[in-house]
């Protein structure tokens, strides 16, 4: 009991608060290289604007309810067993999920490589997190923890 009290109090907000930042990090990235490159300027508290989303209950239901139960389902537990079965290993596995998550996000959202690269930095992390814990926990475990860090980072992104 004592090894699951610690994945939930210190694992599970450690990632999403990762996941978060690294979004973060990328927006002020994204604003600089803007910045840098364009006349018109954005201001630096972009960072911390949602991405337009109206709070209801519609709006909760699919980024921290439905998204990180499906994305995870197929970006983690079926691409894993898949990388397994053709034998790609852990860490190209972890690469793999991050940039079809991405990919996917690209062809989605419609929105740049913006869009691109914070959700493949956010699929890494959801990647290693869904393998670190089914090497610990088995897979079930590793999908609803993948699937909790997931839809904080979600919630932490779209809230803050």
């Amino acid at each position: 009991m004592h090894k699951y009290r610690d994945l939930l109090l210190i694992e599970l907000p450690f990632y999403a608060v990762l996941v978060f930042l690294t979004t973060k990090f990328i927006t002020t990235l994204y604003i600089l290289i803007h910045n840098t490159m364009e006349s018109e300027q954005w201001s630096y508290s972009l960072i911390f604007r949602n991405q337009n989303i109206v709070k209801n209950f519609e709006n909760i239901l699919s980024p921290i309810i439905l998204s990180p139960l499906f994305e995870t389902l197929f970006f983690c537990v079926l691409l894993y067993r898949l990388c397994k079965k053709i034998k790609i290993t852990n860490v190209y596995f972890i690469f793999v999920s991050g940039a079809v998550l991405g990919a996917y996000h690209l062809l989605k959202d419609s929105s740049g490589w913006y869009t691109f690269s914070y959700t493949f930095v956010a699929g890494l992390v959801f990647a290693y997190c869904y393998n670190k814990q089914n090497n610990k926990h088995g897979e079930n475990k590793a999908y609803i923890f993948t699937s909790f860090v997931h839809a904080l980072g979600n919630g932490l992104n779209i809230y803050i």
